[in-house]
C-alpha cells in the first residue's frame, strides 16, 4: 500500500481515504462474508468498519499496517454482528416458544401486550423485521433513518422486551 496515501488520509484527505478503501474493499467483503455468510450483513459490517476507520485513522501508528488494521476492524464488526445475531435469535426463540412460560403468564402477557410497552415507531420496526421479514436496510429506507439507528432501536427494544418478560415471569405467582 502507498504509505504517502495513508499519511494523507491520516491528515484528513478524503480522496486519499477513498482510494485506500477501494484497494481493500474486496478483501474486506470476502472476510466479512466468511464470518457472516450473508451478503447484506457483510456489506453492513464493511460499511461500519469504513466509518470506524475514517474516524480513527489518525490513531494508526504505523502506515505500513493500514491493511491489517482495517481488516481487524472488519473482523471486530463481524464478531459484534454475530453476538447480536445470537442474542436476537435467543430472544426470538424465547418470545415465540410459548412452552418456556407458564400458561397464565402467556395469557396475561402476550407478545402484543409486551410490544405495547415500546413506542409505536419501534414497535413497527420490530413488526417489519420479525413478522414481515424486512431487512434492516429496507426498514432504514422506509423510515428514512440510518441502518445503524434502525439496528440499534430494534435490538435495544428486543432487550427491553426480554427484560419485561423476565420481570413478569418472575413476579407471577398464580
Amino acid at each position: 500500500m502507498d504509505e504517502l496515501l495513508i499519511k494523507q488520509a491520516q491528515k484528513g484527505n478524503k480522496e486519499s481515504f477513498t482510494k485506500l478503501m477501494l484497494e481493500v474493499k474486496d478483501q474486506a467483503y470476502k472476510i466479512a462474508y466468511c464470518y457472516l455468510h450473508n451478503e447484506e450483513d457483510s456489506v453492513d459490517a464493511v460499511c461500519n468498519a469504513v466509518e470506524k476507520a475514517y474516524k480513527n485513522i489518525k490513531g494508526l501508528r504505523n502506515p505500513k499496517y493500514f491493511k491489517t488494521w482495517f481488516i481487524r476492524i472488519v473482523i471486530n464488526e463481524c464478531k459484534t454482528e454475530l453476538k447480536i445475531r445470537e442474542k436476537i435469535n435467543n430472544i426470538k426463540i424465547e418470545l415465540q416458544n410459548e412452552q418456556t412460560f407458564s400458561n397464565n403468564t402467556i395469557q396475561k402477557y402476550s407478545i402484543e401486550s409486551l410490544l405495547s410497552h415500546i413506542p409505536e415507531t419501534e414497535r413497527s420496526m420490530i413488526h417489519m423485521k420479525y413478522y414481515m421479514g424486512y431487512t434492516l436496510q429496507e426498514i432504514a429506507e422506509i423510515l428514512n433513518i440510518p441502518v445503524g439507528t434502525a439496528k440499534t432501536k430494534i435490538y435495544s427494544n428486543i432487550k427491553k422486551l426480554k427484560s419485561i418478560l423476565n420481570d413478569k415471569e418472575g413476579y407471577c405467582d398464580f
